[in-house]
């Protein structure tokens, strides 16, 4: 069954006092609840006139909701903190006038797959983290010079940087913790060192990016399999070379290093 609600920024309410106080799904302090916490049936919601901000919890646990898509053209600049978590959300669209996300906000969005136009100035902890099935960290605020600490904690399934990270200039600790996907080992483990992190990142970003960057990628990758291979073996098995080639010098570069960890041209 699906319903439609107008969200009116109502505070929170008080919670059915027979609720299982031990259910992990219950708000932290045990008492207030979202305007629509746990409402599976809830699947499409207008937002009321004036209203400015998402309250703390207020769409979490809504299973039946698959896309917040209805933010855009809203009033809204604030996510509040779990607003939108383990919600069943497939897309987040709509969220370029929002420029505040709160702590845990689409966590556990096990059904999140995109991201479009985030234009955030502030961002807390663990906004995105345990949303398994992100493919890409895609248009990073320009705004936003840190990258929160868990942000993308477990985001196993996000694969590429579809950003300019050229403006970040560090992420928190565990920001990628997890992220197998997009990751070395080395990297994705837990208290990984972030400069590390952000430098990797900085250079998958870049390739991602550039021109005739798929099939540079694709040479890079498959250089990166091969180093066990003498060195002989890995030019002539490899177009990595000739690819380079063909690239201005400062690209070149950035190529070389993502490949070998160290400038060699």
């Amino acid at each position: 069954m699906s319903k439609a609600v107008v969200y009116t920024g109502a505070d929170p309410t008080v919670a059915d006092p027979t609720y299982d106080s031990d259910d992990d799904s219950e708000n932290e302090d045990g008492e207030l609840w979202g305007e629509w916490q746990c409402d599976e049936e809830v699947t499409h919601v207008t937002i009321a006139d004036g209203v400015t901000e998402i309250k703390e919890d207020a769409f979490r646990f809504c299973k039946g909701l698959t896309n917040v898509s209805f933010l855009k053209g809203s009033a809204i600049t604030t996510i509040g903190k779990q607003a939108f978590g383990s919600s069943s959300i497939v897309s987040l669209q709509g969220v370029e006038g929002v420029r505040k996300i709160g702590k845990y906000a689409f966590s556990s969005c096990e059904d999140l797959r995109t991201i479009e136009g985030l234009g955030c100035e502030e961002m807390g902890e663990s906004c995105f983290m345990w949303c398994m099935l992100l493919e890409s960290m895609k248009g990073w605020p320009a705004s936003m010079t840190v990258i929160p600490a868990n942000c993308f904690w477990y985001c196993t399934g996000m694969t590429t940087v579809d950003c300019d990270l050229s403006r970040v200039t560090s992420i928190e600790l565990n920001a990628f913790a997890g992220c197998t996907s997009l990751l070395p080992p080395s990297l994705s483990d837990r208290d990984a060192d972030p400069a590390a992190v952000l430098a990797f990142l900085k250079r998958k970003s870049f390739l991602e990016r550039a021109p005739l960057r798929y099939a540079i990628y694709a040479c890079v990758l498959a250089a990166r399999k091969q180093e066990g291979k003498r060195v002989a073996e890995r030019r002539r098995a490899s177009p990595l070379a000739a690819r380079i080639a063909l690239l201005p010098k400062e690209m070149a570069r950035e190529i070389v290093e993502f490949v070998h960890g160290v400038a060699q041209i």
